[in-house]
């Protein structure tokens, strides 16, 4: 038999049925289906609303002897027409999770035949990650929207953007779009479906996080270019629009101008009192953007060693992979698994963590400063000038614990706690990173 090893099915996150739940349910005059097991339906239900979904979930009531009804395609067919006649949605998102996948429920069929259904197929052993769920859900969208001749509209000098951003990121890019006398005109996901029908009608997309392969592939077919990386740090903000007024036939020397001013700007804090010398830092995260956030930190002066996260390796990283492994990168983990996380904070031994929740946890027991990735870092503005301003002022707050988490840590120095690291791994690491922490 071969050997026992970490399960890499999912990496270790929840039902990626969420990543797609995520994006349908803040869409405008969406009714998202699911169809599965009764027992998945809780659990996704539950996250969703966890994380603020602005509308109830619909789901056909089915247990496992239910799978096995010759008529369930049928019936759950005139389930939907019912449905959609009395709710009379713009689109029904109707999602095949894992059961209902494997007994060959077929959701194209029921497209077919009712024109607002949008099929998806969001499984734990097809689809990988979270991230990667919500591509494919904007994958299936702008299908849709393609059936439907939504993207004959074209306007040159346009551009548009996808990816997982603060609000102000977007705003940020509108901006720097019109120094560029480009027309900015959506981000997706958002709210609202013309912003979708927005985007097939530009002339170059932004893809700012590198899990968006299929939804590129859309645009791709309808002759829709496309630029990667984003504006983060000042060598890859000049990069990035030089790259983006390339594709977009700005004037060279505007261009370069406008990519120079912006580069300038985030140097400025980047050699500022902000500037993070001498600081090692493990970025682990989930949807790819961790990359950006890498490149930032050490063009601050942070030494990044280890980057991980649960997406797979395409293209679309290549820009900043590349430019990881020639700044120091010692090692850059895809489709990571939590152990993977575990044995590298061990390693690398960082002055600071950011990482999922139980890796965050186990950087604590070392009395390390660690922090949960997407809570703290994901979520703020991370572009151009204000975003590295953003992001390095709370790197300071962080750095600012450390005594106080050496000395609580300390405290503790002879407990073994339940599920914890060995005290003397604990001792050997106070004693590495912070010489007389014990006190």
């Amino acid at each position: 038999m071969e050997p026992i090893k970490s399960i890499k099915v999912a990496t270790q996150s929840p039902c990626p049925a969420f990543g797609g739940l995520r994006v349908l349910t803040r869409l405008e005059g969406f009714l998202p289906v699911l169809l599965g097991n009764h027992g998945c339906y809780y659990g996704l239900n539950f996250l969703a609303h966890f994380y603020a979904a602005r509308k109830s979930i619909y789901a056909p009531l089915l247990n496992s002897i239910d799978f096995t009804d010759k008529n369930l395609q049928h019936n759950l067919m005139a389930a939907l027409k019912q449905l959609i006649e009395e709710e009379k949605p713009e689109f029904v998102p109707v999602i095949n999770l894992c059961v209902a996948t494997t007994v060959g429920i077929d959701v194209d069929e029921m497209a077919r035949q009712m024109p607002e259904i949008i099929p998806l197929r969001i499984t734990g052993f097809g689809t990988r990650s979270h991230a990667e769920a919500k591509d494919v859900t904007l994958e299936g969208i702008f299908k849709k929207l393609k059936q439907n001749g939504d993207h004959k509209l074209r306007e040159p000098k346009s551009i548009a953007s996808i990816g997982e951003v603060f609000p102000s990121d977007s705003i940020a890019i509108e901006h720097l779009a019109e120094k560029l006398g480009l027309k900015y005109r959506a981000h997706v996901p958002s709210k609202d479906i013309n912003d979708f029908r927005k985007a097939l009608n530009v002339s170059t997309m932004a893809c700012l996080h590198p899990f968006y392969t299929r939804s590129m592939r859309q645009f791709e077919e309808v002759g829709i270019n496309h630029v990667t990386s984003a504006p983060v740090g000042a060598e890859g903000t000049y990069n990035w629009i030089k790259a983006l007024a390339e594709k977009t036939d700005v004037d060279a020397q505007l261009a370069e101008k406008v990519a120079r001013e912006e580069r300038d700007a985030v140097q400025k804090i980047l050699d500022g009192p902000l500037n993070l010398k001498g600081v090692k830092i493990v970025v682990a995260g989930y949807e790819g953007f961790e990359f950006s956030i890498a490149r930032l930190l050490i063009e601050a002066g942070a030494k990044v060693t280890y980057v991980s996260t649960s997406i797979g390796k395409s293209p679309l990283c290549e820009p900043d992979i590349t430019w990881l492994k020639e700044h120091g990168v010692q090692e850059i983990k895809f489709r990571k698994s939590a152990a993977d996380d575990f044995v590298a904070i061990k390693k690398h031994q960082p002055d600071v963590s950011l990482a999922a929740t139980d890796v965050a946890g186990m950087g604590k027991e070392l009395g390390m400063v660690s922090v949960y990735f997407t809570n703290l870092i994901a979520s703020r503005p991370m572009y151009l000038a204000h975003g590295a301003e953003n992001v390095l002022e709370l790197m300071h707050r962080l750095i600012a614990t450390r005594p106080a988490v050496h000395n609580i840590r300390s405290f503790f120095q002879d407990f073994d706690m339940p599920r914890s690291l060995p005290v003397a791994e604990v001792d050997e690491h106070l004693c590495a990173c912070c010489p007389g922490a014990k006190g």
